[in-house]
């Protein structure tokens, strides 16, 4: 695959695209309930502009097919979520480059990213190692009270690496 990768803010116009994409399985096998709520609701207020953070679709070339969140941390980090939710995307070792390069061009400012994996969740772990972040803590998370991982990557690590291969 011969993917231009390009990430802009959501929009409310895109509001039952999102919806469509949370319907799926294998995304609601990890966003359901509260987490889902809370992420349905700041989507909302992210639409009024009244948050802090952000909702984004990640793109090729003009093709929707990634959603991330990202939430400020302090001055110098940033959290982020994310799922590839088109289909014809999944499986197509795409993940690494496009978290890669989303993190390039949105936060090359930042010192640090964190992002907070179920425990369970191994393919994503395995992804999130792969494009450097690191198992900092493990917590019972509030919106769902089973164990997570606290992964952090520090940008410069990212910005010094080669390229946006994910071997």
């Amino acid at each position: 695959m011969n993917i231009v990768f390009r990430f802009t803010p959501a929009e409310s116009s895109q509001r039952d695209l999102l919806y469509r994409w949370f319907e799926q399985k294998h995304i609601k096998e990890w966003m359901h309930g509260v987490g889902l709520q809370n992420t349905l609701n700041g989507l909302e207020k992210f639409f009024l502009g009244e948050s802090t953070t952000t909702y984004w679709i990640g793109y090729d070339k003009d093709t929707p097919f990634a959603f991330l969140i990202t939430s400020p941390e302090g001055e110098d980090a940033t959290t982020l979520d994310l799922f590839i939710c088109d289909l014809n995307y999944l499986g197509k070792g795409i993940a690494v480059p496009m978290i890669k390069e989303f993190l390039r061009s949105q936060f090359s400012h930042m010192k640090r990213v964190l992002i907070d994996p179920e425990a369970t969740n191994a393919r994503a772990i395995h992804v999130y190692q792969k494009v450097g972040f690191k198992i900092v803590a493990e917590f019972i998370a509030s919106w769902h009270p089973v164990p997570h991982y606290q992964m952090e990557l520090l940008m410069r690590d990212l910005m010094f690496s080669k390229g946006t291969s994910n071997a």
